[in-house]
């Protein structure tokens, strides 16, 4: 088998460099992005064998473009480096899979023994799946009315195990 290839998805260039250069060091082939779009662009068009993602990326949240790689490809393995603490993005996180969740500035050992474990124990595919689903606009008015961010409504839904009849 080849060398591995990791994605970086990362909007500070000199970041983005230490990474490429440590992981490049490590044995792995990477490519950078620098922005959401751009990084979801490159898995979409040559796919990776991980994803090193930061959460906090011009154009598009590395939530949406997390959403976006799973969709393509659910098993794929992501870790996510990111200086943003905010509950919601890391509860996204985790009911999409990622395999580790290091904060910034990173240990770079550490770094590199997340993307060699999560490639070692890769996720099943159908462990996580993103679905998207139609809901009558009563049922989300409700859904609304639990917490106005849709998604968290949904985890709360989901959680609590309340039955919405339609």
């Amino acid at each position: 088998m080849g060398q591995h290839r990791i994605l970086v998805i990362e909007d500070q260039e000199d970041l983005a460099e230490l990474y490429f250069a440590t992981l490049e060091g490590a044995g792995y082939a990477v490519t950078n992005a620098y922005t959401g779009e751009e990084g979801v662009a490159e898995f979409r068009a040559n796919g990776a064998d991980a994803v090193l993602l930061d959460m906090t990326l011009p154009e598009m949240h590395g939530t949406a473009a997390l959403e976006e790689i799973r969709a393509v490809s659910p098993g794929v393995p992501v870790i996510v480096v990111t200086g943003e603490t905010l509950a919601e993005s890391r509860a996204v996180c985790d009911r999409l899979g990622v395999q580790a969740y290091l904060s910034k500035p990173p240990d770079y050992d550490a770094l590199v023994r997340a993307i060699a474990n999560a490639l070692a124990h890769p996720m099943r595919d159908e462990q996580y799946m993103v679905v998207t689903v139609r809901l009558p606009v009563s049922i989300v008015a409700r859904l609304h009315a639990i917490d106005s961010n849709l998604e968290r409504a949904i985890t709360k839904l989901c959680e609590s195990k309340t039955r919405f009849e339609v």
